[in-house]
């Protein structure tokens, strides 16, 4: 049985997941490799998720997750941020070295008693999960443990109505 981990927010207010049609917010966080990203990327499909390495779920999802991006959809851009912060530096880096993970990790910053991005998106629990087109809009989001089969699937769809109506405007 996999877990997800609750996550605390603000004041202790339930967060509100942003829903597809959302315009995303544009973040800015430091990686592991010691530079600042701003995500989602401006005018490419972006995959934003919010995870930690106390949730079950997360420690076996984001790997498969990682595998089937490379594999079946290269063309969009990932950010992985851990909830964990800096502070998990070295357990992160490790965690990524032993499952042979190439992607960045974001570490997510910690304003007084809130979250620096992950608030703004209404993250409540990991894994969360966003997709984000290439204008800008939340195009999914998903909060807790996830059918990785179904999310693929739902991506595909979402990538073909997206070229089907661009064709449809030429």
């Amino acid at each position: 049985m996999l877990l997800a981990m609750a996550v605390p927010n603000l004041y202790g207010q339930p967060a509100e997941l942003l829903q597809p049609g959302t315009v995303a917010p544009l973040c800015n966080l430091e990686a592991t490799d010691g530079q600042r990203y701003s995500f989602p990327a401006s005018g490419s499909w972006s995959l934003v998720a919010y995870w930690s390495l106390f949730c079950h779920s997360c420690l076996d999802e984001i790997p498969e997750v990682q595998r089937r991006l490379a594999s079946e959809s290269p063309e969009i851009k990932p950010f992985f941020i851990a909830l964990d912060s800096k502070k998990m530096e070295k357990a992160l880096k490790n965690f990524c070295k032993r499952r042979q993970l190439s992607f960045l990790v974001l570490y997510e910053e910690i304003a007084s008693d809130s979250y620096v991005t992950a608030d703004q998106m209404g993250v409540s629990m990991t894994p969360s999960i966003f997709i984000v087109d290439p204008e800008g809009k939340i195009a999914y989001s998903h909060a807790g443990p996830m059918d990785i089969d179904k999310f693929f699937s739902e991506f595909a769809e979402m990538r073909q109505k997206v070229k089907t109506s661009a064709n449809c405007d030429e």
